[in-house]
């Protein structure tokens, strides 16, 4: 139950960060950039394409993996709800800051949150967020590890929301000092609290009662 109830608030805190780094008008965090010009094009709710993009996420996981693709990993359609209800819910009820300062504060701690977020679902070892199981997918195709994976996402789907925003609105929709910000440094906050996160992980009752 604590393992489960940590795992949600790791969710609970990706999508704050992620919703934070959109509201700082800066530029959006690169797992949602295709999401938020597919959003802004057809001028639906950031929650609704999120949901559907990370859908299409899974598909490709299966795409990419044929035979190793196990059916447990169908339930990340859980994880990608979970998360994109709770990036409408924050959309819904945070402001966008005015000045160009509270700005820049608040896309340093949307990076923070989303790296702590993401590293506690990492680590408490549930059901990955469809975006890091393509990342995994990606890195375990190229025969590479989940960093290389990550990194190769962010900036595949940083062109694709390029492409998109030019295409169909002659604008680079989400896409600024933000989203190279968000690239460049919530891997480092993931990999600095991600020891944390499994001694977390390591002390759980059930994990304790497991090594016994």
């Amino acid at each position: 139950m604590k393992q489960l109830l940590l795992y949600l608030l790791g969710i609970v805190i990706l999508a704050a960060g992620i919703c934070l780094n959109t509201k700082t008008q800066l530029g959006v965090s690169p797992v949602i950039s295709v999401a938020y010009n597919a959003g802004q094009i057809l001028k639906l709710p950031i929650g609704a394409t999120t949901f559907a993009y990370y859908c299409f996420l899974i598909f490709l996981q299966y795409c990419l993996l044929r035979k190793n693709f196990e059916a447990v990993q169908l339930l990340q359609v859980i994880a990608g709800f979970l998360t994109s209800f709770f990036i409408q819910l924050y959309d819904n009820i945070l402001p966008v800051p005015e000045s160009l300062l509270a700005k820049w504060l608040l896309l340093f701690i949307a990076i923070i949150l989303t790296g702590v977020g993401a590293s506690l679902t990492i680590a408490m070892q549930v059901i990955p967020n469809p975006a890091d199981g393509l990342a995994n997918t990606l890195g375990f195709v190229c025969r590479r590890n989940f960093g290389f994976g990550k990194n190769f996402l962010d900036a595949l789907c940083i062109l694709i929301a390029l492409w998109l925003g030019w295409f169909f609105k002659r604008s680079f929709l989400g896409i600024g000092l933000g989203t190279v910000a968000a690239m460049l440094l919530t891997g480092r906050v993931i990999a600095f609290c991600h020891p944390y996160s499994e001694k977390l992980f390591e002390k759980l009752p059930n994990r304790t009662a497991k090594d016994n």
